[in-house]
């Protein structure tokens, strides 16, 4: 089972997605794809602070069909079981000099809960969090 970071599903949300990424995608239809409540969160706050326009229309309805058809019955909540995994990562981040943006702590967080590989752009910020396998989708293959 893999958990898609926001850098991901915004990809996917393009017009003209990153082949590498799509192609990855395509490779793990059998794996058990899944997005969490944090992502979309995240993506609703960037649609609801664009401009009025065609842009924020046509990401508005991407965003729904995201979330409310292709990721229906997997999207993950950020309940009481992750919120144990996040004070603990977020804790031992600080410890070691290397903190964490409050949303990536608790996707990590949602990811460890579930025993879920993670799939990101940004391996970097998620780097020394133990449990966690993480992928790039951007990554050649």
């Amino acid at each position: 089972m893999i958990l898609l970071d926001t850098n991901v599903v915004s990809e996917l949300m393009k017009g003209q997605p990153d082949p590498r990424v799509r192609d990855w995608l395509d490779r793990r239809t059998g794996d058990g794809l899944f997005v969490s409540a944090i992502t979309q969160a995240e993506i609703g706050l960037g649609i609801a602070l664009l401009p009025d326009g065609n842009r924020r229309e046509a990401l508005t309805l991407a965003a729904a069909a995201m979330f409310t058809e292709e990721f229906a019955e997997a999207n993950l909540p950020f309940d009481h079981d992750a919120a144990a995994h996040y004070a603990a990562l977020v804790a031992y981040r600080t410890r070691i000099g290397r903190p964490i943006n409050t949303e990536d702590a608790q996707i990590a967080a949602i990811a460890l809960d579930h025993d879920m590989a993670l799939a990101t752009r940004n391996l970097r910020d998620f780097e020394e969090i133990a449990g966690i396998t993480l992928f790039s989708p951007w990554a050649t293959a």
